[in-house]
Formats: structure tokens, C-alpha cells, sequence
């Protein structure tokens, strides 16, 4: 389903949403390291949202060619909603 540039973030989860609307990607970084990461999603979408733990929305998400960029600092997780 996806892939990343670098190898700090680790994928902890993949799951249709709770309400429906979308798939779930759950990430963490796991080295101790801060700055831009890059995530390549081998899925059709039109809308990507970062939420928080419980899945509500907080912000909407620019993307490229099926590419997501964010920013992590260590150990962080991010949970991103694709629609």
C-alpha cells in the first residue's frame, strides 16, 4: 500500500476508519530524528487528513502524485485519514 524515502517511520496500522469514510494510516517515527518525511500511497484518493489517535479530524493535508509530506520529531505518531 505504501512506501517511505526514509526508513524511520514505521507503519503501526492499516484500517478502514470507524466510521467508514476512508482507510486509517497510522505511522510512528522510531529513530529519534525530527524533519520532512515522505510517504507514497498506492491508492486512489482525493483528500488526505491528519486526525489524532481517536480519528477527528485536525487538518487537511497537501499532496502530489500520490506522495504525502509532514513533519515528524522523535518517536511522534501521526495518524492520517485517505478518502
Amino acid at each position: 500500500m505504501s512506501n517511505f524515502i526514509n526508513d524511520d517511520i514505521v507503519i503501526d496500522a492499516i484500517k478502514q476508519a470507524q466510521d467508514g469514510n476512508g482507510i486509517i494510516l497510522r505511522v510512528y517515527e522510531s529513530r529519534r530524528v525530527r524533519g520532512e518525511r515522505t510517504l507514497t500511497v498506492n491508492l486512489t484518493f482525493s483528500k488526505v487528513y491528519e486526525c489524532n489517535l481517536m480519528e477527528v479530524y485536525e487538518k487537511e493535508i497537501e499532496f502530489k502524485d500520490n506522495k504525502i509530506t509532514f513533519n515528524v520529531t522523535p518517536f511522534e505518531v501521526k495518524t492520517f485519514r485517505i478518502i
